[in-house]
């Protein structure tokens, strides 16, 4: 009993991790393992040693936040959705203390690396239930397939499926390559891509070619000449992922043909391809003109959209009049909408202080942050569409990331080990 405890002790922190993202696709069950790792801090900060851990954490999490979290306060004070723009202000605060937290509790690489396996087995087993829910119309546990999109384990959140498995497919493939044979490495990138290109989200597909075009680089250095073995193996299976996709997913043959409108290059051709964003995106700048030094207001956009959305909007005719977009669809318009030009030098000074940052960072750091660096550079690349950044699901998402990031990150900088 004795050793059980004493296991349970030392790896509960890494089991709350992968508990989170085993919870991702249940509502809002993640918040769960999250605000369990935010409440932790309050234990943490009696011990004085990991007082002075929390310190060194808070080197690289607290500007971070603060890039965040202050315009999105500022943005409160005369936003045109108040009520709901200062809970997510306060209840932000929690992102803070969850990845202070978790930089603590999940310093030692091996706690790391438990997270990192668990995860890669349950994300393999995402995509693998996937290919199951789109052949014979259920999943392993008989969640029926949305008729929309193919959503696995993603009950109600089915446009979540694709992309949240592309954004984290860096902790699979990077356990794959420090741990797995080279033949494994590219099974597991055949599987995910699969998943994500069957999903039908044309945001994920893009995710992957970014994840792709990583790997590809990677394999140039010499500590991955096993890897590298795969170099010419990977072309032939993008293309025969690529080819089962289509022919076995309507899906992906639907956004295959709605992509190829782009090509028409007609406004009407691009907001079809867009799916009928064009107008999101147009009504966030005429937001951002009207309130350009801090936006409408944190998570008050949909509010916003009902007065600057012009009156043939097509979102607004669906609906009658009576709603719009929830978000603006594109992490750059988002802020710029919600929080205006302060929001956005805040997301300015937050990208140059994780490049003055990696100065100050070790070659063995860079390697264990890397799987998370990738993962939030995936969450948050700009030429892409995006879930609302502001939302609970993707804010939480960032901010556990960020914890695991700032975890392997050993020392504050400036000083030796």
């Amino acid at each position: 009993m004795s050793i059980l405890l004493r296991r349970f002790q030392n790896e509960w922190a890494s089991w709350l991790a992968v508990a989170f993202i085993a919870l991702l696709p249940f509502h809002r069950l993640a918040e769960i393992p999250l605000s369990t790792f935010a409440l932790a801090l309050a234990v943490l900060a009696r011990s004085a040693e990991q007082r002075r851990m929390i310190r060194s954490s808070a080197t690289f999490i607290l500007p971070l936040f603060l890039c965040y979290w202050i315009p999105v306060v500022l943005s409160s004070v005369d936003s045109m959705d108040p009520q709901r723009s200062w809970i997510h202000s306060i209840a932000a605060l929690r992102y803070l203390a969850a990845a202070l937290a978790m930089a603590v509790l999940l310093a030692t690489p091996s706690a790391r690396e438990r997270v990192l396996r668990w995860t890669a087995y349950l994300l393999l087993f995402w995509a693998l239930d996937a290919f199951v829910q789109l052949h014979s119309g259920s999943d392993l546990f008989g969640i029926a397939m949305n008729p929309d999109r193919l959503n696995a384990l993603f009950i109600k959140k089915y446009q979540f499926f694709g992309p949240t498995l592309a954004m984290l497919s860096p902790l699979v493939l990077e356990h794959a390559r420090r741990q797995w044979p080279s033949w494994a490495w590219a099974l597991s990138f055949a599987l995910i891509l699969g998943a994500v290109m069957i999903s039908g989200m044309r945001s994920g597909w893009l995710l992957m070619a970014i994840v792709l075009g990583t790997y590809l680089v990677l394999m140039m250095k010499r500590e991955n000449r096993e890897l590298r073995r795969t170099i010419f193996a990977i072309p032939a299976l993008v293309l025969i992922v690529i080819a089962v996709s289509y022919y076995s997913s309507p899906l992906f043959q639907e956004r295959l043909n709605v992509t190829r409108a782009f090509t028409m290059g007609s406004e009407m051709s691009l907001d079809k391809s867009s799916m009928e964003r064009i107008s999101i995106f147009n009504t966030a700048l005429k937001m951002y003109r009207a309130h350009p030094v801090n936006g409408v207001g944190v998570r008050a956009f949909p509010v916003a959209y009902l007065k600057y959305a012009e009156p043939d909007d097509v979102l607004m005719r669906k609906s009658g009049g009576k709603s719009g977009a929830t978000h603006a669809h594109n992490i750059v318009l988002e802020v710029m909408s919600d929080t205006g030009t302060i929001g956005l030098t805040g997301l300015l000074l937050a990208i140059f202080f994780l490049w003055r940052r990696r100065a100050n960072t070790t070659p063995s750091e860079r390697h264990d942050a890397f799987p998370f660096a990738l993962a939030v550079f995936l969450v948050l690349f700009p030429f892409n569409s995006h879930f609302a950044i502001y939302g609970t699901y993707t804010s939480s998402l960032i901010w556990f990331l960020v914890g695991l990031w700032a975890s392997a990150l050993r020392k504050p900088p400036g000083k030796s080990r």
